[in-house]
């Protein structure tokens, strides 16, 4: 399976990324991802799934972060009680027929509710809010949402795409970077939920925890990208011992990461995990930057790899964030930096 989705990543996926980044994902990248085997990763051994993520995110960001929408759904199927549900959509969700995408993000937020699920008649519900963030809409044909019902529980239902895409309730997302993984914002209007649309419906706390902890490691394609970037910086004499190095510091920060995540339980060495984290994307971005600048003037086309690349940077900055992350990476670039001061005045010429 990895060799298949590693002949995807370089025949179709790497040649395709500065044009992918610019046209968005197509899904015929996704069917090949599939065909290979690597869709149906969710349930199999973690170790597996985080070589394909690197394989992929190391070749395109775009179809990285597309592929990575179906795992929580496929996860989330997989582990419901809902037998109807389950008997439905797993296999085809295992076997790349049906492409999932996921919103609960807004759940660990604080604040108001963004979606609410209000109890109807027989077992039934209704979802009214805003989901802000959905990746993969005309790509995804179902959709994980998580809503806050009653008595401190989240309802998570999957609901079919087209169910969505009521008359004014699209808006799509202009963004810099990832703007090829068609991310929208979606009005939720009484939007109906069946009883065999029901995934689970843990309590609130228990899921926020356990989602803050796992966002606390360091996600498996920050290391794919910092494979592309250091392959691309070995191509240029000048930053070839600097990207030998900076691929040293990435293999020591994988094994890190990897084992903090393999020997520790979830809820153990937090604050390692989290510096980790911040070490990693720091280290992508200044990959990022010194591509930049190895290609000079030229890298200033939004078309070249190398802005491809600054923008995928930056992205890993933001994917995942919680104010935990944020609060470990200021802290580590300013132990890296120093504080910042004023230049001192010379005397002299």
């Amino acid at each position: 399976m990895l060799a298949r989705t590693t002949r995807v990543a370089d025949e179709l996926l790497r040649p395709r990324a500065d044009r992918t980044a610019r046209e968005g994902v197509p899904r015929s990248h996704l069917d090949a991802l599939a065909a290979a085997g690597a869709l149906s990763l969710a349930t199999r051994a973690p170790a597996l799934l985080r070589r394909a993520t690197e394989i992929i995110a190391a070749a395109d960001g775009a179809t990285w972060f597309v592929y990575a929408q179906h795992h929580q759904p496929v996860r989330a199927v997989a582990a419901s009680d809902n037998h109807t549900l389950r008997d439905k959509w797993l296999t085809p969700l295992l076997t790349g027929r049906t492409l999932s995408g996921h919103a609960i993000s807004h759940l660990a937020r604080p604040g108001p509710p963004a979606i609410t699920a209000t109890p109807g008649t027989g077992g039934g519900w209704a979802l009214n809010g805003r989901i802000a963030w959905l990746t993969s809409w005309g790509l995804a044909d179902v959709v994980l949402i998580g809503a806050i019902a009653p008595e401190d529980r989240i309802l998570f239902s999957l609901i079919p795409a087209e169910d969505l895409d009521a008359p004014q309730a699209v808006h799509r997302h202009t963004l810099w970077s990832m703007h090829a993984t068609q991310a929208v914002a979606i009005d939720l209007g009484d939007v109906p939920v069946g009883p065999d649309q029901v995934v689970s419906m843990p309590r609130h706390t228990d899921w926020t925890r356990a989602y803050l902890n796992h966002n606390a490691n360091t996600h498996p394609a920050v290391f794919g990208f910092l494979q592309a970037t250091t392959q691309f910086l070995g191509q240029y004499e000048t930053f070839k011992a600097w990207a030998d190095g900076a691929k040293l510091v990435a293999d020591q920060l994988r094994r890190h990461a990897y084992t903090l995540a393999d020997t520790q339980p979830p809820d153990e060495a937090i604050d390692e995990r989290l510096t980790t984290r911040a070490a990693a994307v720091d280290l992508a971005l200044r990959t990022a930057a010194a591509c930049i600048t190895a290609t000079g003037a030229r890298s200033m086309s939004s078309d070249t790899t190398a802005a491809r690349l600054m923008a995928e940077a930056s992205f890993h900055l933001v994917h995942g964030q919680t104010p935990q992350a944020k609060d470990a990476y200021a802290h580590f670039t300013a132990a890296l930096a120093g504080p910042p001061r004023p230049l001192e005045r010379h005397a002299g010429p």
